[in-house]
């Protein structure tokens, strides 16, 4: 059977690893992007896609059922709360909160919701309140839409650090966390691996993970050692 599977944020990392998997399967992938050029280079030799991009997807009525909808764009600003201009804050939320929020409603994906939030949603540090307080709107979003419609799959997944072009701009970040920091692919085998599976939260790595439960037990004392010692950005 063929699935209708529209992935957005599709030129990221994370969503060229998981179409590299899904496109040696039988599915019709709908990859969403700002760039129609950057679509082009990336996926314009490949078979059963359609390329479209943030505008089009919005304005277009889609010719076909959504089956499984993939939230993957996102993006963040790390500095002070009180550097933030109001529109770098503005523009946190709209792509890491209401546009997923907004394409759900719109699509309507009929088998699952896959939003790739963040570990930060769960456990914020220094320099992320905007971006973090967004991914734990969406996680929370992801939760409540669970309950009002169980017979839809809604996964969030969670991760700490990936290596990506997202830290570019956030300069020895990655090598500060060290082996925390996962791979785009390994995120994109635990997206794939849990296609049509009821799996409530993908959280990595299990050292975050783990960090995330206890701070929920602890959080006064998690905060602080957050603060003091891991806070990279």
């Amino acid at each position: 059977m063929v699935r209708n599977i529209v992935i957005t944020g599709a030129t990221g990392d994370i969503a060229k690893e998981i179409v590299k998997s899904l496109s040696k399967e039988n599915d019709h992938l709908i990859l969403v992007s700002r760039s129609r050029k950057a679509l082009i280079e990336r996926y314009g030799q490949l078979e059963n896609v359609t390329l479209l991009t943030n505008d089009e997807l919005l304005t277009n009525e889609q010719s076909f059922v959504v089956d499984i909808l993939i939230n993957n764009a996102g993006f963040g600003i790390f500095k002070e709360f009180t550097e933030l201009t109001d529109g770098e804050i503005t523009e946190q939320f709209v792509i890491n909160t209401l546009m997923p929020i907004q394409l759900t409603r719109l699509l309507e994906p009929k088998v699952q919701l896959i939003n790739i939030a963040s570990i930060a949603g769960k456990l914020p540090t220094g320099k992320s309140s905007i971006y973090a307080a967004s991914k734990a709107a969406l996680i929370t979003f992801s939760d409540a839409l669970r309950m009002e419609n169980p017979q839809l799959i809604v996964t969030t997944v969670n991760t700490g650090p990936v290596k990506t072009k997202f830290h570019k701009d956030n300069g020895d970040y990655l090598e500060k966390v060290g082996k925390n920091a996962i791979s785009a692919s390994k995120v994109a085998d635990k997206v794939v691996n849990n296609l049509e599976k009821r799996k409530r939260e993908i959280n990595l790595p299990w050292t975050l993970s783990t960090a995330a439960k206890l701070r929920a037990i602890f959080p006064s004392l998690f905060d602080f050692i957050t603060a003091k010692f891991f806070n990279f950005k």
